[in-house]
């Protein structure tokens, strides 16, 4: 995606409450059939799972950046076919990308805050302290 934030309020907040900033994450097997599935994402998720990876990274930094929460979900392949199915989507385009998932339909239990703690697991699921993974990446 474009390194423009994409702020989205959630559901049942208030406006006056402090937007966050949704991160998809997409695990390396949902990157992979994503891409299988739909070839023309490489463009928007990155050409290897590890650049999909350093994006929803440096996204989240920008965000952070500008003073807002930021909270992880993560993708599925077949989450995003099932969004796309709903809007009558063939092929998927970066505004298509930037509206899935409906927010609608998440649990807040599945949002991850980011950043993680130093010593919590790294949130690309790397099974790694965050401190010795993707921070040292940024």
């Amino acid at each position: 995606m474009s390194d423009e934030a994409l702020v989205r309020f959630l559901p049942d907040r208030s406006q006056s409450d402090a937007p966050v900033a949704l991160a998809v994450f997409w695990p390396e097997p949902q990157y992979r059939a994503a891409i299988a599935r739909w070839p023309e994402l490489v463009a928007l998720l990155g050409s290897t799972w590890d650049e999909c990876r350093a994006r929803t990274q440096r996204y989240c930094l920008q965000v952070d950046g500008h003073g807002l929460r930021v909270l992880q979900v993560v993708g599925d392949a077949a989450g995003l076919g099932e969004h796309l199915a709903a809007e009558g989507v063939a092929r998927p385009s970066e505004r298509d990308l930037a509206a899935y998932p409906d927010l609608r339909t998440v649990a807040p239990a599945a949002m991850t805050v980011w950043p993680p703690e130093r010593n919590a697991r790294c949130w690309c699921g790397s099974g790694a302290k965050y401190k010795r993974c993707c921070r040292l990446r940024a």
